[in-house]
């Protein structure tokens, strides 16, 4: 590898450390009704403001050995967790789509989901302050190549009409409403991106993932068939796994009929 591919991929790496400690200040202060923009970040436990040397990505975490400074209290492993996330993110994209014009859309794109799945894991909720901004993003992403305002827009009806129209349908069938509309929202997110055969492959993997999580619950006695599961938890990381890796698998499956 060059020098200037060696500094690229530091300076991408940089941007992705720095995007996962956005996004874990956002995680925590969204929900919370805190402002993410204003005021500084202090500890969970003690409120302590926390200063330069507390805010270094991953390496804050590493040289404080995972406790804060302030009170001794211990620093929850999400936060290195999401930062090493979202650089490894980062750096996958970057290998994906080199340096194209989507390249910083798409890197945001995907710290916008991890967000999102942590908030829906800790509330079992999708801020619209997320997902409609996520999706106005991953149209940028998609018009910033050839076709990309028809690959959007399909991927946004497949994935968002979809999920509509199986809420629609639950309810129907039980009268109580089996998924938010957020998840729906979330949809359009990564539907514009992924366009529609993605989206269905994101979709698969959701579903099939919750349905391990759901038997693994019941095994433990910690669930049963009715028990409600945050499902952008799933849907998020899925469309992550999907954008890398999803035409590679439907290529080699459709390979299988030639």
């Amino acid at each position: 590898m060059t020098l200037p591919a060696i500094v690229m991929l530091l300076l991408i790496v940089l941007l992705g450390l720095v995007m996962g400690s956005a996004v874990t200040a956002l995680s925590w202060r969204l929900p919370r009704d805190l402002s993410w923009i204003h005021g500084r970040s202090a500890c969970t436990s003690c409120n302590t403001p926390l200063g330069v040397a507390d805010l270094i990505p991953l390496f804050s975490f590493v040289f404080s050995r995972g406790r804060c400074r302030y009170c001794g209290a211990p620093i929850a492993w999400r936060y290195p967790i999401t930062e090493l996330v979202c650089a490894i993110w980062a750096v996958l994209v970057y290998r994906h789509v080199g340096l194209a014009p989507a390249l910083p859309w798409l890197v945001v794109w995907g710290g916008i989901l991890v967000a999102l799945f942590w908030i829906d894991l800790d509330f079992q909720l999708l801020p619209d302050a997320l997902t409609l901004p996520g999706t106005v993003i991953g149209v940028a992403a998609a018009l910033s190549v050839p076709g990309g305002a028809q690959h959007a827009l399909l991927g946004i009806v497949t994935g968002s009409g979809l999920l509509q129209l199986l809420a629609w349908g639950y309810f129907m069938a039980r009268r109580v409403e089996g998924m938010g509309y957020g998840d729906v929202k979330l949809a359009a997110m990564f539907g514009a991106v992924l366009g529609w055969k993605l989206t269905l492959i994101t979709l698969f993997l959701a579903a099939l993932s919750g349905s391990v999580w759901g038997a693994w619950l019941m095994v433990r006695g910690r669930g049963s068939g009715q028990t409600a599961l945050p499902f952008g938890t799933l849907l998020a990381p899925a469309a992550m796994v999907a954008f890398l890796w999803g035409q590679g698998w439907l290529d080699a499956y459709l390979g299988l009929f030639r």
